[in-house]
């Protein structure tokens, strides 16, 4: 089960900067960008309140800037990148339980889930 939940936040990371990527050209998208990006899908898939979308995206927004210390520091160790990112999704998940219900929670645990599964797919 751990397995699968390091693959899991490691496929969403690697899938998100692709995505970033595609999404400019190939140019690689900041932080912020990113950071913007996640939140509009989670505004879009959980339905987010008017009172919920700052500290949703200020989550996102710290948790993005961690990623990026996270993949400059690792100097290509996959293992520590793996260790270090699981570690974070945890944080990040247990930041958005004080912010969201409990349906949006499981609902953006199911989604992040089928986007790697589709992910792993291609």
């Amino acid at each position: 089960m751990k397995r699968i939940l390091c693959v899991t936040v490691l496929l969403s990371m690697v899938f998100s900067l692709a995505n970033a990527q595609n999404a400019r050209g190939g140019q690689k998208m900041s932080v912020e960008e990113r950071a913007k990006m996640t939140t509009e899908w989670m505004i879009k898939e959980l339905n987010l309140t008017s009172e919920q979308i700052a500290p949703v995206d200020s989550v996102n927004l710290l948790f993005a800037k961690a990623q990026q210390v996270i993949f400059q520091s690792s100097e290509g160790d996959r293992e520590k990148i793996r260790e270090t990112m699981l570690a974070l999704e945890k944080e990040k998940e247990t930041a958005f339980s004080g912010i969201l219900t409990a349906e949006q929670l499981e609902l953006y645990k199911k989604k992040r889930s089928e986007m790697l599964e589709n992910s792993r797919k291609r």
